[in-house]
């Protein structure tokens, strides 16, 4: 059975190896696009052919024939067209980080889990083959328990790492983006710290805007989540020169310290070069473990997703709408923190 794929919204430009690996797997094929912007609807001619196309989401949301959506428009947008695709009983999948805001966030998950309707956060890590195994590792506790998490994302600058002129016009918007190198990049590590060591109990954070003319938000964050026996350290940036360091996280144990050498790529839509490797550090040495590649149907975001609508499986792990929320949740903490200046305890 090959599914229908219906897409809402071009202008989020993971969009783009997302189609590809749509059209060189097996479980789907590109059926209709809507995109109200005749710029982007050109590039997806170029890149893929001859596709039906719409200005209207909700002309694409009323037809009958799809068996499934990808929501790629920004942050704000993304999560009412997914809570109205859900709400159709359309299985959807959503690039991260699921929302603008936690009542965003919180909307569509409500709306998913009223409706049995499945829903998937793709976060761009899940496929690092790298990422998956480190987190099993540590669960299985090759450094003992994680006393501190430290995790940094980032790039020079949206416009300066490639980002097409859609993208950067509501990465730059605090409104439509939710925030700016924060919203951004500090998602990727609460992912992560939260997959590891669940909700925290509180966060703290400083943002600023340092370097970067025209920017309303800022463009470096710094977020701390504390936990009752562990401690997470999230940092973003919007003015990294290069790509280096390449550690994707750290986790600091009572046994030992793993570091995830996660090459990073040199642009926007760039490869990374090589898979990478996971380092772990003991009190009798180092040893580099090389990770083990991932699954046939857990290559890419559209092939996972497809296959488990088709297959009728739930959406777990690091793609569950509910660790999606609780993401969005420590997003939306930071950010009221580093604008009060106060410590934010979550909601237990």
């Amino acid at each position: 059975m090959v599914l229908r794929v219906g897409v809402l919204g071009l202008s989020h430009d993971h969009i783009w190896p997302n189609l590809r690996a749509l059209a060189v797997g097996s479980v789907g094929r590109l059926a209709a696009v809507a995109e109200p912007d005749p710029a982007l609807r050109t590039r997806l001619a170029a890149e893929q052919g001859e596709v039906e196309t719409t200005e209207s989401y909700d002309d694409l949301l009323e037809r009958g024939d799809l068996d499934a959506v990808f929501v790629y428009a920004d942050n704000r947008l993304s999560a009412e067209v997914a809570r109205r695709a859900v709400e159709r009983q359309l299985p959807t999948m959503i690039e991260k980080p699921m929302a603008a805001d936690l009542a965003g966030a919180e909307g569509v998950l409500q709306a998913a889990e009223a409706n049995g309707t499945p829903l998937m956060v793709n976060w761009p890590s899940a496929w690092r083959a790298t990422v998956p195994h480190a987190l099993k590792l540590v669960k299985d506790g090759v450094v003992g328990e994680p006393v501190q998490v430290s995790f940094r994302g980032g790039h020079v600058g949206p416009k300066e790492y490639g980002c097409s002129p859609q993208f950067c016009e509501w990465l730059y918007d605090a409104d439509r983006n939710g925030g700016g190198a924060l919203s951004d990049y500090c998602g990727y590590g609460a992912l992560l710290t939260i997959s590891l060591l669940g909700r925290p109990q509180s966060v703290t954070a400083v943002a600023a805007h340092l370097r970067k003319e025209g920017l309303e938000s800022e463009d470096n964050a710094i977020v701390i989540l504390k936990y009752a026996r562990a401690l997470a350290l999230l940092e973003s940036s919007w003015t990294h020169i290069g790509n280096q360091p390449p550690y994707g996280l750290i986790v600091y144990g009572d046994q030992g310290t793993m570091l995830v050498h996660q090459p990073k790529a040199t642009h926007e839509g760039g490869v990374p070069s090589g898979p990478g490797q996971i380092e772990v550090v003991t009190r009798e040495g180092s040893r580099m473990i090389d990770p083990p590649p991932l699954t046939a149907d857990a290559t890419d975001g559209p092939t996972y997703f497809l296959t488990r609508v088709r297959d009728k499986r739930p959406i777990e792990g690091l793609l569950s709408p509910s660790l999606g929320r609780d993401v969005q949740e420590v997003i939306s903490a930071a950010l009221w923190a580093s604008t009060s200046g106060r410590e934010v305890w979550l909601k237990t």
